[in-house]
């Protein structure tokens, strides 16, 4: 078996038989499909069943998260490569193809990756940062970084199955971020990141019940500190470096920021007082912009904050 194909499920009854259906129209024919039903609550279960076909196995644990469906998913597995894909998200049919010929041409990688595409719930779509060339293999995960959205994003992500037994898999209790942090580990080992920039996936940033919706302060723990372990490591560029900077920066800001919404203002002068890395012109300004926002009543920002994820 080449591919193994992990979706974790956890109520997206609206939407797990599209995912399903997008998945075996695939032009590449060998993979398997692995659904971890998390525990769901509604009909998603029976969802999944009513789309029949060998390639698929369901199987069903108490609600643990998703970094404990993915990697019983990554367990039962028997491709070589573990391919991620969420729920709610669907894939092109040329997406294996496209990942078996990069797999092919870059063997010196562990981590394959396309392009994809944004949708928002109201229809609104954008594109992943994509690459001059249609095919590559970036020698620094850590340079992707400050690329927009996220180069690695996890439906659009194939991963080595040795390398994710190597880096630990995902790791749990995490709410938020945990497929960041495990790229970052999977990294450490392999740091290329090979590519296609043709998009091959959907991305539905509309779905109901994502981690942006379900999650009040966004807090993704476990990847923000890689991200300061990494600022500290000699080993890396200037650019790689300056990338890692401005991630973080960024995974402050939404820290912060969700923090004051939830009314946890000594939680968010906390983390404003214990920012990592080198102060430039960008993250003064942003801290300068949070210490305002500590000033406004949490209604305030938690109407900017609606509105920045609608056009964001």
């Amino acid at each position: 078996m080449k591919y193994s194909v992990v979706i974790p499920l956890y109520n997206k009854e609206h939407y797990i038989a599209g995912t399903l259906r997008s998945v075996l129209t695939q032009t590449f024919p060998d993979y398997e499909v692995i659904v971890v039903d998390d525990g769901s609550t509604d009909h998603s279960l029976q969802a999944c069943k009513e789309v029949r076909s060998d390639k698929i196995r369901v199987v069903q644990q108490v609600n643990q998260g998703v970094s404990a469906a993915r990697n019983k998913g990554i367990e039962l597995a028997a491709g070589e490569y573990i391919c991620f894909l969420d729920a709610d998200d669907t894939w092109h049919p040329d997406y294996l193809q496209n990942i078996e010929t990069i797999v092919q041409k870059y063997p010196q990688s562990d981590i394959f990756v396309t392009a994809y595409r944004i949708i928002y719930a109201n229809g609104r779509c954008k594109e992943s940062r994509r690459l001059p060339q249609v095919n590559g293999c970036l020698p620094s995960y850590w340079e992707t970084l400050g690329k927009g959205y996220d180069f690695v994003w996890t439906s659009a992500t194939t991963v080595r199955r040795t390398a994710l037994l190597a880096a630990g898999g995902f790791r749990l209790g995490e709410k938020i971020g945990q497929d960041l942090d495990l790229w970052a580990r999977l990294a450490r080992n392999n740091p290329c990141v090979a590519y296609a920039s043709r998009v091959c996936v959907d991305y539905n940033r509309g779905a109901e019940a994502n981690a942006r919706t379900r999650v009040k302060v966004a807090h993704a723990k476990a990847f923000m500190q890689d991200l300061e372990e990494e600022l500290k490591n000699p080993n890396h560029s200037k650019a790689e470096i300056a990338a890692i900077q401005r991630k973080y920066d960024l995974k402050m800001t939404v820290y912060i920021y969700t923090s004051l919404i939830a009314g946890q203002k000594h939680q968010a002068k906390q983390a404003l007082s214990s920012w990592n890395g080198r102060p430039n012109l960008r993250n003064v300004l942003l801290r300068a912009g949070l210490g305002c926002a500590a000033l406004l009543p949490a209604s305030v920002n938690a109407a900017v904050y609606r509105a920045r994820l609608a056009l964001f």
